[in-house]
């Protein structure tokens, strides 16, 4: 699978994009990253990496485009969307 598009903003407000490079079969750990390759966060599994890309490139996340890509070996760094959003 390549990478697809998940979440995006209108080009008014910067058109940025995040990014989703996972394989299908894959349930780990996720990493969101900056196209400048700067970690956002690293999350136990999919679903929770997809809530934190999709607001991390919103005005109020601050960020520009992101990718979630698998993280296998890294240590998770929040358990969730909130938990990350609260600190």
């Amino acid at each position: 699978m390549g990478a697809v598009i998940i979440a995006e903003n209108s080009n008014l407000i910067g058109g940025d994009n995040a990014v989703f490079d996972v394989d299908e079969s894959y349930s780990g750990h996720c990493e969101v990253l900056t196209f400048n390759d700067d970690t956002v966060a690293v999350l136990p599994n999919y679903k929770e990496a997809r809530a934190v890309a999709t607001y991390a490139i919103s005005p109020d996340g601050g960020y520009e485009s992101v990718i979630v890509v698998e993280a296998p070996n890294k240590k998770v760094s929040h358990q969730s969307f909130d938990e990350w959003i609260l600190t």
